[in-house]
């Protein structure tokens, strides 16, 4: 095994704020170098999600298998980090996907990020199969590929404490796997300071499929900016705006939890799997509850003014405590399986996250076993005896960590909602996009974000285009005008996950404000109308590879659940997403055939026309 030596500099000083370094380990043959990254790829997809659509197309071949050594994930930073830019912390992980088959990437808060960019990289690009458990370990240029046989089968929690006492020091950062990433669960998270995560489409289960159980990583280098004067007087304005802003003194005060009582007050929360939009017990699980009841204390991902974590304890066992749950958590793990119990939430929170398992799909494949038991599709046998039931916390927290230990029925799940639903025979109780289960936001009580989970290239994400905001502002059920909200939403939040930048930042920061902190760190100046063109890129890309996946028009779609079977009660009863006008809409918007493919004109406005 080769050890990378010699000290990190810029690779270009015309575009401060990136290293131009990707650093590249091959697991198979144990090979580990440098590769530089070319300014213009910066330019032309600023970082983050945005480089790591591009590199994914170039790395990984058509029809790759995700469990495959020629797959790859890919970790990479934004310019913004490592500087003062505020709420520029987020590590960006793509690679495609074991859950979908298909493009896929994730993102994860913290300090992970802020580590590889003070060790002298922009990120790291991992290839290849480990004959047996490895980890990775970086301290600045010192990069080597060790022996991780004594972390196999520890909990997530457990490594990262391993990690910090082997290393001798408390601060080092790290991403490791659990047993469900080691089982190759296909929504298996890749987690982040204990119980931060690359929450989305079975990165973890791509990790594990590699031997790889964690890397470890800490650096001592600075990050030079272009204008450091105008940088900090733009951060201290900022810091004002913050603190000016309704919305996010509101998310500093509760978290992500706040969102709960506004979607089930509409009547389009996630309830018995989709079957409902309003859950009475809401009350126990809302912001309010959890302040009075189970707030510990607050926590920050690095240089963030908000502080939107939360550290909550159960009220039967306070030795329990969590970071979490977030909204979504919730909503999936409680309202959608019927769960109004605090105590019960928090400790299925703190499963997925000791076992390494996305909540929101954990949350979606138990309420449709639920639903499954209810009919007598699945049998209590199936489950070794367990009468899984909605609204029950005991059998419910079995069935959660059944998911996570690919037990009984368990391993049946762990193929995500849609192959178990395949396996079943009933494919119209699965509420999924493109594999990927759908989050706590029931698109029949605000349709534009049926348009969203179907056209986002990761599948049923609510992240790429988060239309429920402006929609409770009008008319939230006409699919008028929808098409061109969607797409607008969709390139501005594809430049916010490029710039690596928190999605809070939008309680407070705009658009010309992302871009004044590029120009600022970067020296290269970007406007508005550059910024669509390049976020609309970065979705082109996005797309390019899905359809040399074979995705077309057909994959653009929603589950039988939101197009044939109205609400049952609550304000948004009786609705169902007309899918097919606003798809049509948008393909036109964005440049795409009727099979939903980018056309030689608009690949060429792009300069994509060359891949």
């Amino acid at each position: 095994m080769r050890t990378v030596e010699g000290k990190a500099k810029m690779a270009d000083k015309s575009l401060f704020g990136v290293w131009g370094r990707l650093l590249r380990v091959d697991l198979s043959s144990g090979e580990i170098g440098v590769d530089s990254l070319d300014e213009s790829l910066f330019k032309q997809f600023l970082g983050g999600r945005g480089l790591g659509a591009r590199l994914l197309y170039q790395e990984v071949p058509a029809r790759t298998d995700p469990f495959g050594q020629d797959n790859a994930l890919i970790f990479l930073t934004g310019p913004l980090e490592g500087t003062l830019a505020p709420l520029s912390n987020k590590t960006t992980v793509t690679f495609k996907s074991p859950l979908t088959m298909t493009y896929s990437e994730s993102c994860c808060g913290g300090h992970f990020a802020n580590e590889i960019k003070f060790a002298g990289y922009d990120g790291i690009l991992i290839r290849g199969q480990a004959q047996s458990p490895v980890m990775l370990w970086i301290d600045g240029d010192q990069v080597r590929i060790r022996p991780a046989d004594h972390l196999w089968g520890k909990s997530t929690f457990e490594t990262f404490t391993a990690i910090r006492n082997e290393a001798g020091d408390p601060f080092i950062e790290s991403v490791v796997i659990g047993p469900a990433g080691e089982k190759l669960n296909r929504f298996g998270n890749i987690m982040s300071d204990y119980h931060r995560d690359f929450g989305r489409g079975g990165g973890g289960a791509v990790m594990g499929s590699k031997n790889l159980k964690a890397i470890a990583i800490r650096g001592n280098r600075g990050v030079e900016v272009a204008d450091p004067e105008g940088l900090k007087a733009k951060v201290l304005a900022l810091y004002e705006q913050f603190q000016k802003t309704d919305r996010a003194q509101v998310r500093r005060r509760y978290g992500t939890a706040d969102m709960v009582d506004f979607i089930n007050g509409l009547g389009f929360l996630a309830v018995h799997n989709f079957r409902d939009g309003q859950f009475d017990q809401a009350g126990n699980l809302n912001c309010s509850t959890i302040e009075k009841e189970a707030l510990v204390a607050h926590s920050s991902c690095l240089g963030c003014p908000i502080r939107c974590g939360k550290i909550l304890k159960q009220r039967s066992a306070p030795f329990l405590a969590i970071e979490g749950p977030e909204f979504e958590s919730i909503a999936l793990l409680g309202s959608n399986c019927g769960i109004g119990d605090l105590d019960a939430l928090i400790q299925a929170t703190e499963i997925c996250d000791r076992y390494g398992m996305d909540t929101i799909s954990s949350g979606n494949v138990v309420g449709f076993a639920m639903e499954c038991l209810e009919e007598g599709i699945l049998k209590p046998d199936d489950f070794g005896g367990l009468n899984l039931k909605f609204g029950d916390p005991e059998s419910y927290l079995q069935a959660v960590e059944m998911v996570g230990q690919r037990r009984h029925i368990g391993d049946l799940l762990a193929e995500g909602v849609r192959l178990a639903a395949d396996k079943l025979g009933v494919p119209e109780k699965a509420v999924h996009a493109k594999g990927m289960e759908i989050p706590a936001y029931d698109p029949r009580g605000c349709v534009g974000m049926g348009l969203t989970y179907a056209t986002a290239a990761r599948g049923g994400c609510h992240t790429k285009s988060p239309t429920m905001g402006a929609e409770a502002l009008g008319d939230r059920f006409t699919t008028e005008g929808k098409a061109v909200l969607v797409r607008g939403l969709q390139w501005q939040q594809a430049i916010m996950d490029s710039l690596t930048m928190c999605m809070t930042s939008r309680f407070g920061m705009h658009l010309k404000d992302h871009l004044a902190l590029w120009n600022l760190v970067t020296g290269y100046p970007i406007d508005e109308a550059e910024a669509e063109k390049t976020g609309l890129r970065i979705l082109n890309m996005e797309r390019l590879f899905n359809c040399r996946e074979g995705l077309s028009r057909a994959d653009d779609t929603l589950p039988h659940r939101f197009l044939k079977e109205e609400i049952r009660r609550g304000p948004s009863q009786g609705h169902v997403v007309e899918l097919e006008p606003m798809l049509t809409e948008y393909y036109q918007l964005m440049g795409w055939d009727q099979e939903g493919r980018p056309t030689e004109e608009t690949l060429s406005s792009l300069g994509l026309d060359t891949l």
